[in-house]
């Protein structure tokens, strides 16, 4: 029997983005290292409970350098000695050499000008750092684990892809009230996720909605700020677009599932989680050709240049003028995104810790 420690000090904060993945991979680990006979258990600085999560069952490990960085970097590698350590939203303690950390992308070395701060400075400097003291990095596509061998993060060797699971969504119900608040047309708009860092190319979509009519679609973006800072960042969104600001899960899955079109042109992506989700509410999606995109989707979804207006237009134009060519494009992505389960990303990932078990550390 092997001991495994998961770092659990993203519990706590709003389970979003990295941390709503790392709570999916802690749970698959922990049922299938108990189902193997292992001791497992899940520390964090706080308590933690959620009905969606009933796996993730802390136990508390307080220490006196609080329950941030300090904790991750000192009070926990004391706590997990002589034991695995797997931490799944990209930091993780150096002084643990027994270690298995995920790291998701390389985006705050591909765009830095899209990350500013402690953050950002401790990012770039710590990640190669931990990775070059961990047994094995993982990581969410082969596009990443190129870029983290690129920027020296890690050695491509020791590098292993975990694609994520993508069904999380179907836990909650969709709630409709999202378009009677927004004046949103259900089947009548492109959606797309908002954000103003510059690689997210939203800029893209601005431009082909400016251009004119796009077969007779509104542009609605959810998620991310309002009008007010595109604007402030250079970005002038076109007359009509509609921006629905921060929206829970139940919103999310009603604005999916209600999408004409779900466009995504973003310049790069660790994995792209959006454009899946959309696949598994049944719509047609456009990506950009770019980052981890076109591996994730494969021929899920249409892949065409970030950098052109023309083929976004003309894409959107097809879908909404072809019917047999958005089924057959909607059919394969619903296929596409069955295979991107949690369940499977649970296997893979059992099949890159179980060895480490049995070897020496």
């Amino acid at each position: 029997m092997a001991r495994i420690v998961i770092n659990g000090k993203f519990l706590g904060a709003g389970l979003n983005g990295v941390h709503r993945t790392a709570a999916h991979y802690a749970t698959h680990l922990i049922a299938q290292g108990k189902a193997a006979g292992h001791d497992v258990t899940l520390l964090s600085p706080r308590p933690f409970a959620d009905p969606l999560f009933p796996l993730l069952v802390p136990e508390i490990c307080s220490g006196f350098f609080g329950s941030g960085q300090g904790w991750e970097m000192l009070t926990l590698p004391r706590a997990a000695k002589d034991a695995l350590l797997v931490s799944f939203c990209n930091l993780g303690p150096i002084l643990h050499k027994n270690a298995v950390v995920m790291i998701h992308d390389a985006q705050t070395f591909l765009y830095p000008e899209d990350y500013t701060g402690r953050q950002a400075t401790a990012y770039r400097a710590l990640l190669p750092r931990i990775a070059q003291r961990a047994r094995r990095v993982l990581t969410v596509s082969e596009f990443s684990r190129r870029s983290l061998a690129d920027f020296k993060i890690g050695h491509k060797d020791q590098i292993s892809v975990v694609h994520n699971g993508t069904d999380h969504l179907s836990q909650t119900k969709a709630d409709p009230s999202i378009f009677q608040a927004h004046n949103i047309v259900p089947k009548r708009y492109v959606m797309t996720l908002g954000s103003t860092k510059s690689y997210k190319n939203i800029a893209r979509l601005f431009d082909v909605f400016s251009q004119g009519n796009v077969a007779g679609l509104s542009l609605v973006v959810a998620g991310g700020p309002g009008k007010a800072a595109y604007i402030e960042s250079g970005i002038r969104p076109p007359d009509g677009t509609i921006f629905t600001g921060f929206v829970l899960d139940a919103a999310l899955r009603a604005l999916y599932e209600n999408a004409a079109i779900f466009a995504f042109p973003s310049l790069t992506e660790g994995f792209g989680l959006p454009p899946v989700e959309a696949m598994h509410s049944g719509v047609p999606v456009v990506i950009a050709n770019a980052g981890a995109l076109p591996e994730v989707c494969e021929d899920g979804a249409i892949a065409v240049d970030p950098h052109d207006s023309q083929p976004w237009k003309a894409a959107m134009e097809r879908i909404q003028s072809d019917a047999a060519f958005q089924n057959a494009l909607v059919a394969r992505g619903i296929k596409r995104a069955g295979q991107l389960t949690w369940d499977n990303a649970g296997k893979t990932l059992w099949s890159h810790i179980d060895p480490l078990l049995k070897g020496p550390s």
